[in-house]
């Protein structure tokens, strides 16, 4: 699952995405999400930020 969320600034476009995922690296809901990865990036797709952690 893929949440997404755009923020427009003052001269730029970032957009923030969460993946879900179970202890074997399938994509689930994240109701089913054992670890995530937020991952931020431009307008362009170059990565700004990147963070994993588990789901209690």
């Amino acid at each position: 699952m893929l949440k997404s969320n755009e923020n427009i600034g003052s001269s730029r476009s970032v957009r923030s995405e969460i993946r879900y995922f179970d202890d074997e690296l399938n994509p689930v809901s994240r109701d089913k999400a054992t670890w995530a990865v937020v991952r931020e990036v431009d307008e362009k797709g170059n990565l700004l930020f990147e963070a994993q952690g588990f789901i209690d």
